[in-house]
C-alpha cells in the first residue's frame, strides 16, 4: 500500500514540478506546445503500442467499451442542455463542453499504464476510440447545431478524427490484434523507452496548463459543473466496478477513466461557441484537482 501511494505521490509531484516551472517562466508558450508535441506524437502512441502488444488477445467484448465512450458522453450533453435549458447561450457552451469528454490520454492513461496491467490500458484506449469521436469533433457537431443551428459535415468530422495520431495508432494495433498479428520484439523494444517517458510527460504537462483562476463569479457554475460530473462518474463507477460482467483490471480502468477531469480542449470549444473560456479553463483545473485527490484516495483498493 505504502508503495502504491508512493508512485501516486509522484504523479502529484510532477503535476506540481510543471506548475512551478510554469509559474517561474522558465519554459514559454513555445516550449509547452512543443512538449504537447511530443506527448500527442511520440509518447502517448508508444504507449498504446506497447501496451496493446501486451495483451494476447483482444475479445470482442472489449469493443463495446467503444460504444461505452460515445454513451457517457452523449448522456452529459443531453444533461447540460438540460440544466442550461433557460440560460444564455454562454452558460450552454460551457456545460455542453464541460461536462462531457474525459482527458484520457494526458491523465488517465498514465494512472493506468503505472497502476494496472496491460489490459487495463487497452480497456482505457478502446474507451477512448468513442471519447475522441466526441472530444474531437462529435461534441461541437452537436453543440453548433443546438446553439447556432449549424450542421458540421461528415467529411470535415472525419478529417478532424483522422488527424489524431492516437486514434490511428488505436486503429491500427486493434487491426493487428484481430488480425493475430503482433509487433516484432525489436519495435517494442525501440518504442519502450517512450512509452516509459509518457506518465511524467503527461503529468508535467497538466502541470505547465494548470490555471486555476477562481474569480467569485466564476464560483457558482464551477461548483454546478463540477458536482454534476462527479456525480454521474460515481454512480457510474459503482455500476462498473460492481455489476459489469468484465475482468477486474477492466472495471478498474473504467473506473480511472469515469473520475478523469474533462477533456482538455474544453475550454477552446467553448470559446469557439461564444463561453467564457477563463470559466472553462478554472472548472479545468479544479476537476483535476477533484481527480487526483479521489484517484489517490482509490489507489489502495484499484491497484
Amino acid at each position: 500500500m505504502n508503495d502504491v501511494l508512493l508512485r501516486a505521490s509522484s504523479f502529484i509531484l510532477a503535476l506540481a514540478a510543471g506548475i512551478a516551472v510554469r509559474g517561474s517562466r522558465l519554459i514559454d508558450e513555445r516550449g509547452a506546445a512543443a512538449l504537447k508535441q511530443i506527448l500527442f506524437y511520440v509518447t502517448l502512441p508508444a504507449v498504446i503500442v506497447s501496451n496493446f502488444s501486451k495483451v494476447p488477445s483482444l475479445s470482442s467484448s472489449l469493443l463495446t467499451l467503444c460504444l461505452m465512450g460515445i454513451g457517457t458522453n452523449l448522456f452529459m450533453l443531453c444533461a447540460g442542455m438540460l440544466m442550461t435549458r433557460r440560460r444564455p447561450d454562454a452558460d450552454k457552451a460551457l456545460a455542453l463542453f464541460c461536462l462531457p469528454a474525459y482527458n484520457i490520454g494526458a491523465f488517465c492513461l498514465p494512472f493506468v499504464q503505472s497502476f494496472l496491467p496491460p489490459l487495463g490500458s487497452v480497456a482505457v484506449c478502446m474507451f477512448d476510440i468513442g471519447n475522441s469521436i466526441m472530444c474531437t469533433g462529435g461534441s461541437y457537431a452537436i453543440a453548433g447545431a443546438y446553439l447556432k443551428g449549424e450542421r458540421a459535415g461528415a467529411a470535415g468530422f472525419a478529417r478532424r478524427l483522422l488527424n489524431s495520431p492516437c486514434i490511428l495508432v488505436y486503429l491500427l494495433m486493434l487491426c493487428l490484434s484481430f488480425a493475430g498479428l503482433r509487433l516484432p520484439d525489436a519495435v517494442l523494444t525501440l518504442v519502450a523507452p517512450m512509452a516509459d517517458a509518457n506518465a511524467f510527460i503527461a503529468m508535467f504537462y497538466l502541470g505547465l496548463m494548470f490555471h486555476l483562476e477562481l474569480k467569485r463569479e466564476y464560483l457558482g457554475a464551477i461548483f454546478a459543473l463540477v458536482a454534476a460530473r462527479h456525480l454521474f462518474a460515481a454512480a457510474c463507477a459503482v455500476t462498473v466496478y460492481f455489476l459489469l460482467p468484465y475482468e477486474l483490471a477492466v472495471r478498474s480502468a473504467l473506473v480511472f477513466v469515469l473520475l478523469s477531469p474533462m477533456s482538455a480542449i474544453a475550454p477552446a470549444y467553448v470559446q469557439m461557441c461564444g463561453g467564457d473560456a477563463g470559466k472553462a479553463s478554472a472548472a479545468n483545473s479544479v476537476t483535476i484537482l477533484c481527480s487526483l485527490a479521489e484517484l489517490t484516495a482509490l489507489m489502495p483498493v484499484l491497484a
